[in-house]
């Protein structure tokens, strides 16, 4: 059967709803449809016409900046390169991308440098390569361990997740604060968060024992500081904080991984320096000790 045409010459504007119509109905449902394709987005609404400007929405994607480096002193128009280097788009993504985690991997390598991440692991897949021979199951067993062994670096690497909404609910409920900080008109000027490399025996006798120690050289203690400035009253505080993983309802259970044991706040106004403690850390450790974790 014929399909039904429209000549736009001729056509009335009874004719040309109905043309709109008919081509709505039989577009593929008039809809552009977002595919991911290699990290990209095209577009996909059944007619190719539509797509010749997708090689150059690729370059959003795919490039960077010719000067994209951290701006440190002023440059003149003749310091900038007429053309990007070969592969410049490839290693600004490797610089950018792809380094950064593996330097994060780096600088809290410490924290997977325990007996049982270097020395058992890598001992019980060797054991189970050696009767790799017997049956598959040997060789999925020693296989295994190396996917603990990823998984361990990947998640005592990454960095310290705290619950910032914790924080900003105890700030907002000290009334020293909320008299010179609102949350309305507060930022963030400064923030550093970082696993402590020494742990204290003292202080923490839980953390004394061999068990935990084949397991674990970091204890998931956290200190850091928050420095906050409120553009109305022009006062600044540093908000410093010490984190713990606490317990759960249950033995064996991890209640919050950054538990606020110690938090106090340094806030300067007109010239004038106070502390304001909100969380007393010899009060907290009196009433709740650390979780220990094992693997």
């Amino acid at each position: 059967m014929a399909q039904k045409t429209f000549q736009s010459s001729k056509a009335t504007p009874q004719q040309i709803i109905l043309k709109d119509a008919y081509s709505l109905r039989t577009l593929r449902g008039a809809t552009l449809a977002d595919v991911s394709v290699r990290n990209k987005i095209s577009w996909q609404d059944g007619n190719p016409y539509n797509k010749r400007w997708q090689y150059k929405w690729k370059h959003a994607y795919y490039t960077y900046p010719k000067d994209n480096a951290e701006h440190d002193h002023v440059k003149k128009p003749e310091d900038t390169k007429l053309a990007t280097p070969l592969f410049h788009a490839w290693m600004q993504d490797v610089r950018l991308r792809h380094l950064p985690g593996l330097n994060m991997v780096w600088e809290r390598r410490h924290r997977v440098f325990d007996a049982f991440q270097l020395y058992f692991l890598p001992g019980l897949s060797a054991s189970f390569y050696m009767l790799s021979d017997v049956t598959f199951g040997f060789k999925l067993l020693a296989v295994l361990p190396w996917f603990l062994f990823y998984t361990r670096i990947r998640d005592k690497t990454l960095d310290p997740d705290l619950k910032e909404t914790y924080l900003r609910d105890m700030m907002w409920k000290n009334e020293e604060l909320t008299k010179l900080f609102s949350e309305e008109t507060v930022h963030v000027l400064d923030y550093d968060c970082e696993f402590d490399k020494n742990i204290d025996y003292e202080k923490f006798p839980e953390y004394n024992n061999r068990s935990w120690k084949f397991f674990n050289t970091d204890s998931g203690l956290c200190t850091g500081h928050f420095k906050f400035g409120d553009v109305e009253s022009g006062a600044t505080m540093t908000l410093k904080f010490k984190t713990m993983p606490s317990p759960g309802r249950f033995r064996y259970q991890v209640g919050e991984p950054f538990y606020f044991y110690d938090l106090r706040a340094d806030v300067l106004h007109n010239g004038v320096y106070h502390e304001v403690v909100l969380v007393d850390e010899k009060e907290c450790l009196r009433r709740m000790r650390p979780f220990l974790y094992l693997v």
